[in-house]
């Protein structure tokens, strides 16, 4: 069997076999058509692509490669993404994703990759036989106080401008944790491009994306960017520059108060352990349905060292 990139053909009877999987109630086509604007946008053509491993025309298995970027206590490392690991059920149980993986790590240290991540829907216990550790990540269900009288900021939609602003609010907030993705704005553009085309491929009204900001002077200071399916919400990240996040808060009791006569809508997120607006209350802390493994890939790094949830900035925006 050999290593190939997933392009033509090869792609092809990947999006068929994984469809019934991670299809997110598109059809087949508008399936297609996600995964490929995907690596139409300018971080997604230098940063993101799929490989596979072929017998023959045969595709026995494939995943996705993310070139990311991480700090690490202090330290930024480059960090190979792995995502959407796949094999076809015909070939299933023989060490066919073992291989792959092992293939793609191996490449991964020649190409100067340190670190090497994925987000686990299994049981962690088979990455774990490749070296890979799980990283403590927590999803929150947040009630927020209502705002008496009309909420105290004035909110407006985001756009490009914002993106620099955001860039430097999630530098701030991730260089006080141990572990965090060095955000670009072009990575920041391309989780929110990525929200907007799956809930514009799907079918009407089954997803909305939100993305909302408060500025002073012509500047972004706080943005809120949320999901909403099915009557919930999730946030998919936020940020602000007041370190309390008062004007998140805020953002949330106006976006709720454009609800007055409903039930509030539950609402989730990834937070970072140490950013509670002081209008937000956390009811309910656990962990998140996809575990995040971490692998060490240099000798420089003999291991990952032990990290707890509250060392860890990851936003859903982010999941891959």
């Amino acid at each position: 069997m050999t290593l190939s990139p997933a392009t033509g053909p090869y792609l092809a009877q990947i999006l068929e076999n994984s469809y019934p999987i991670w299809n997110d109630g598109l059809t087949p086509s508008a399936y297609a058509r996600y995964w490929d604007a995907q690596i139409r946008t300018p971080w997604g053509a230098a940063h993101l692509d799929r490989v596979a491993l072929v017998d023959g025309d045969t595709v026995v298995s494939s995943l996705k490669r993310y070139d990311l970027n991480a700090r690490l206590d202090g330290r930024i490392r480059r960090v190979l993404g792995l995502g959407a690991v796949f094999t076809s059920p015909a070939h299933r149980g023989r060490g066919a994703a073992r291989e792959l993986l092992q293939r793609v790590l191996a490449t991964a240290v020649t190409e100067g990759y340190e670190l090497a991540a994925l987000f686990s829907e299994i049981a962690p216990a088979f990455y774990e036989r490749l070296d890979f550790v799980s990283v403590p990540l927590h999803e929150i269900r947040i009630a927020v106080r209502p705002s008496r009288g009309s909420p105290a900021v004035l909110v407006r939609a985001g756009d490009q401008r914002d993106l620099p602003a955001i860039a430097e609010m999630s530098a701030r907030r991730s260089a006080t944790t141990r572990l965090a993705l060095e955000r670009s704005e072009e990575l920041i553009r391309f989780g929110l491009t990525k929200r907007r085309l799956l809930a514009g491929l799907g079918p009407p009204g089954l997803r909305q994306v939100e993305f909302l900001v408060v500025e002073e002077g012509y500047t972004a200071v706080a943005y809120v960017i949320g999901s909403e399916q099915d009557g919930k919400w999730f946030i998919e990240e936020a940020g602000d520059r007041d370190p309390a996040g008062a004007r998140v808060g805020a953002m949330m009791q106006a976006m709720l108060s454009r609800l007055p006569a409903e039930s509030p809508p539950e609402i989730r997120a990834w937070w970072p352990h140490d950013f509670i607006p002081p209008q937000v209350e956390v009811a309910e802390r656990y962990p998140t349905n996809g575990v995040l493994m971490i692998r060490a890939l240099t000798d420089g790094i003999l291991a990952v060292p032990p990290l707890r949830a509250e060392d860890v900035a990851y936003w859903r925006l982010d999941y891959f």
